[in-house]
């Protein structure tokens, strides 16, 4: 089975199923599992990082894109791991708050909070996008 059939097979469609795949995809991060990660993604995909503060920021578009930027990103720290403080449905879209914890080269501990807003269409993720706070994330879900 091919990335686009494992996509059409596990189309969450009710908002436990997507809170669940949204599950599967922070798991896949903190495991470094760069292809159990882009099982999660279809070619139209796209990653808004656009509100970082930090050197990444960008849109990452597709499978491709969103590998360079979880690269890039792996590449840079030690260790990484993405904390869920909460999920939050809103319709088609999933907003998750976040704490980071991560270990940069030499040592250096890095932490911070954000929101991470999953938008699905058709019962597809196609949108991943970072803002700073909770509140920007929601009224961009309309919540």
């Amino acid at each position: 089975m091919d990335s686009d059939d494992r996509l059409t097979a596990s189309r969450p469609q009710t908002a436990e199923e997507r809170i669940e795949f949204v599950r599967g995809v922070m798991d896949a991060f903190n495991r470094r599992d760069i292809e159990g990660l882009l099982e999660f993604v279809g070619p139209d995909f796209e990653y808004d990082w656009t509100r970082s503060m930090g050197p990444l920021a960008g849109v990452y578009r597709g499978p491709e894109g969103f590998k360079e930027f979880v690269d890039e990103q792996w590449t840079m720290f030690e260790e990484f791991e993405v904390e869920a403080l909460e999920f939050i449905p809103c319709g088609e879209h999933v907003v998750v708050p976040t704490r980071v914890r991560a270990t940069g080269r030499g040592g250096v501990p890095v932490g911070a909070t954000s929101a991470h807003l999953y938008t699905f269409e058709d019962g597809r993720i196609v949108r991943i996008t970072l803002f700073q706070g909770s509140e920007g994330a929601l009224a961009a879900a309309g919540g």
